[in-house]
């Protein structure tokens, strides 16, 4: 067994404030989309707490904004179209957005970083890991890339442009819909960030003497 003792003096900063570059809670919404499945008190519990807000099927406890609506596998991008034009009305002043799974993790200070590199940015940043939509059957979505759904990050440039209107026929990934709405919106001028995946846990949280089901309870 471990034991950790820290010792500090008034004043002193704690050992994981050292260096740390604070992000303000008005600068940084995390959203989340969730189900009956969801837990959300692991998540008021971790670091993402000061930003999360939950995008549910019904208005209920812990619910930021509602699509009124059950969420399917087949049906989770009228969910993505729903929370894109609500955080387009309602979060005015907020310049980073992070998209994430209720199954995933995510460094503390890796954000902390990426928001301190594209702060005051002009152009539409984009941050996942990019897949190249090839659907012949929908002009809106072809050709277009989307970052896959366990994270993504984009900033106010970003949301500024994106349209979530866009219309394509049948269902659809939602996070390639996602994408489709940044490619129709805002044009070839997006600035694609590749994702660290050292820094991002999906399903499985891992590191030295920590093993953490992400999933135990299947969604949907």
């Amino acid at each position: 067994m471990l034991c950790m003792l820290f010792v500090y003096r008034q004043g002193q900063s704690l050992p994981s404030e050292i260096n740390r570059i604070a992000i303000e809670p008005r600068s940084l919404a995390i959203i989340m989309p969730t189900n009956k499945n969801t837990d959300i008190e692991f998540y008021k519990n971790m670091w993402v707490a000061d930003y999360l807000y939950t995008v549910c099927d019904y208005p209920g406890p812990d619910c930021s904004m509602s699509c009124n609506q059950p969420s399917t596998w087949a049906t989770l991008y009228k969910k993505t179209r729903c929370f894109t034009r609500e955080i387009k009305k309602r979060f005015m002043s907020t310049e980073f957005f992070i998209k994430m799974d209720d199954d995933t993790f995510v460094d503390r200070e890796y954000i902390e970083k990426l928001v301190d590199q594209y702060t005051g940015s002009k152009e539409p940043v984009y941050i996942s890991d990019f897949i190249l939509n090839l659907d012949y059957r929908n002009r809106a979505l072809n050709g277009s890339y989307y970052g896959n759904g366990k994270f993504y990050m984009f900033n106010r440039p970003l949301l500024d442009c994106i349209d979530p209107n866009i219309w394509f026929w049948g269902d659809r990934n939602e996070d390639a819909v996602f994408g489709a709405m940044v490619h129709n919106g805002c044009g070839p001028d997006v600035k694609k960030v590749k994702e660290d995946d050292s820094k991002i846990w999906h399903k499985r949280y891992t590191s030295k003497n920590k093993y953490i089901n992400l999933a135990a309870v299947s969604n949907h």
